[in-house]
């Protein structure tokens, strides 16, 4: 062995060795506001650009935690091999080995790596053709993107269609008094099965306010996307969406300025988890909804109007009209990676169960995706409190647990790319996890931990485990931290790195400060940063995973009922108004 390889081990040694066991309640002392002013400071600097992933300066943000892990003798994520004898590998690569295999940097050893697949619309090479036949003669038009048409929905492959297209009304299954848009004036059920069907983005009567449909908060009447999953759900190729023609509508560039924008970004998934099968939403202008009615002898205002006085669908396919489109998409792998550092428990047996903690490090760099003005387009977002604090808490939290001795093991990971949908905890949920997912016993997750009212904490995933609360209300004693707890999360529950465990049915909480202006706006900067509540909420997150690393009453996965959900939510804003009455 030669003297490189020697030391090298040596080191992985040291780092194997048992760390100094300490009471709790000193170890939290570790946990120290100066700290994370200065590991926030450097996360929130301009330097680092927003940390968007797939960006150097996102890698040099997971540099930075991999080596904080490492200093605290975090084991790292990719165990050291051992390499093969010489002669039997190379045997079976047929070819000469290296006596000495190359030695991932100490920062590499934490790294979760994997890849996210960047699709966007190719705007030159996607188009659409409306070919219109009268008697023997053909006309075909074609239509261009961003211009008379645009696409939402997620696809992440290129796509060719030719099709007929049904009309489909306003896209309503089960109306009022019978009424259904699947049903042809005849009164009989119409197939949509490998078609594309072309749906109005609107409701029966919409010109009258006090009608049972303008009324009524039924979903399935009014929202475009629950209409067009049913729609794909019955066999559909596509959804073409319209505009209602009653009524004076802005241009259709204006009218969806906001929305082309928005579908023309890039879109990111885990090739790992399988594409999804392609259901594209093809929004239309007037010209291409002209062409589309050419050939059937009347308009689509004088359709609709016909629905509304006599109350019944008119489903139709459109007559001597066939639609083609082709998308063409342009894909990109980007190479991200998670920052993983264990803490091996120190029971035998106990050991093989782990405690994740977490926090995402990603943000949305120049305002390349979640930006809350478009004016803040390549503006530098710098993500102190979403989610510099977060990450800042993860290594803290990590110090303090270096210095007890936890039955079960710990797993801090700093996920990537939460901003772009979760994609580092998917892909460690669902795909390549430390140990399988039914050894994680717990889930702490912080997001958000630096703002607002100094004594206010929302409290999310109690919804799917009694237990965590009781867990997170006793270790919010036992720490001091001196929290009002709140559950009123609403939406928020799934829409940070929790999520992923709780749908794998891991008990999980997530410690979150609350929303404020500087949500996604480049003046989330690290002056605003109130070190002292997010030195307290990582006290409490500490707290929280050292009990449940050692407990042996551990935390039940159980959705809560309506009521329980119901009595929370209300006993959390009573509190909240106590607190800040004027807001």
């Amino acid at each position: 062995m030669k003297k490189s390889l020697l030391i090298f081990v040596l080191l992985l040694l040291i780092t194997a060795v048992s760390f100094p066991q300490l009471k709790k309640e000193e170890a939290a002392k570790f946990i120290r506001a100066d700290d994370l002013k200065t590991y926030i400071s450097f996360l929130a600097s301009d330097k680092l650009k927003g940390r968007f992933a797939g960006t150097p300066e996102n890698a040099i943000a997971a540099e930075y935690i991999a080596k904080r892990f490492s200093e605290l003798g975090l084991k790292p994520f990719i165990e050291p091999r051992v390499p093969a004898k010489k002669k039997e590998a190379e045997e079976e690569l047929k070819f000469e080995v290296s006596d000495e295999p190359p030695v991932p940097s100490p920062a590499e050893k934490y790294y979760q790596k994997f890849f996210l697949l960047k699709t966007q619309f190719d705007s030159v090479n996607t188009w659409l053709k409306v070919k219109s036949s009268f008697g023997s003669s053909t006309v075909e038009t074609g239509f261009f993107l961003k211009k008379d048409f645009f696409i939402s929905g997620k696809i992440d492959q290129n796509l060719s269609l030719n099709s007929k297209v049904v009309f489909l009304g306003f896209g309503i299954e089960k109306g009022e008094d019978g009424y259904s848009d699947y049903l042809t004036k005849e009164g009989k059920e119409i197939d949509i099965k490998d078609k594309v069907v072309l749906i109005v983005d609107s409701y029966p009567e919409e010109e009258n306010p006090e009608g049972t449909y303008a009324k009524s908060r039924n979903v399935m009447y009014k929202n475009l996307r629950k209409k067009s999953e049913l729609a794909f759900e019955k066999g559909a190729l596509a959804v073409i969406a319209v505009a209602s023609p009653i009524g004076n509508n802005p241009p259709f560039i204006v009218k969806n300025e906001s929305m082309m924008h928005t579908f023309s970004k890039p879109n990111y998934s885990l090739p790992e988890l399988g594409s999804e099968a392609a259901h594209p939403v093809i929004h239309i202008g007037n010209e291409v909804t002209n062409e589309l009615f050419r050939t059937s002898g009347t308009t689509l205002k004088e359709i609709i109007r016909k629905i509304n006085k006599e109350k019944k669908g008119n489903a139709l396919e459109l007559p001597g009209c066939e639609f083609n489109i082709k998308i063409n998409m342009l894909i990109k792998s980007v190479p991200v990676v998670n920052v993983v550092g264990i803490i091996e428990g120190s029971d035998p047996v106990l050991k093989d169960e782990y405690v994740v903690v977490g926090a995402h490090f990603d943000h949305i760099g120049m305002g390349e995706t979640g930006v809350m003005s478009k004016d803040n387009i390549g503006q530098i977002h710098n993500g102190a409190d979403d989610n510099a604090s977060g990450t800042a808490g993860v290594m803290e939290v990590a110090e303090a647990m270096s210095k007890v001795k936890p039955k079960r093991s710990v797993v801090f990971i700093a996920f990537n790319a939460e901003e772009l949908g979760m994609m580092g905890s998917r892909y460690y949920a669902y795909q390549f996890p430390w140990r399988p997912v039914d050894k994680a016993v717990g889930m702490v997750n912080m997001d958000m931990i630096g703002r607002n009212e100094s004594e206010l904490l929302w409290i999310g995933g109690i919804f799917y485990s009694s237990d965590m609360k009781e867990v997170v209300e006793n270790a919010n004693k036992q720490a001091g931290t001196g929290f009002e707890l709140l559950y009123n999360v609403g939406l928020l529950t799934f829409a940070s790195d929790q999520g992923p465990f709780i749908r794998r049915e891991v008990p999980a909480v997530f410690f979150f400060a609350g929303m404020h202006d500087d949500y996604h706006m480049p003046s989330d900067d690290v002056q605003k940063i109130n070190f002292k509540k997010v030195e307290r909420v990582a006290k409490l997150a500490f707290e929280t995973a050292n009990h449940i690393a050692n407990t042996s009453d551990l935390p039940e996965f159980r959705p809560l009922g309506m009521d329980e959900k119901t009595v929370l939510v209300r006993e959390s804003l009573e509190k909240q108004k106590r607190i800040r009455p004027k807001k």
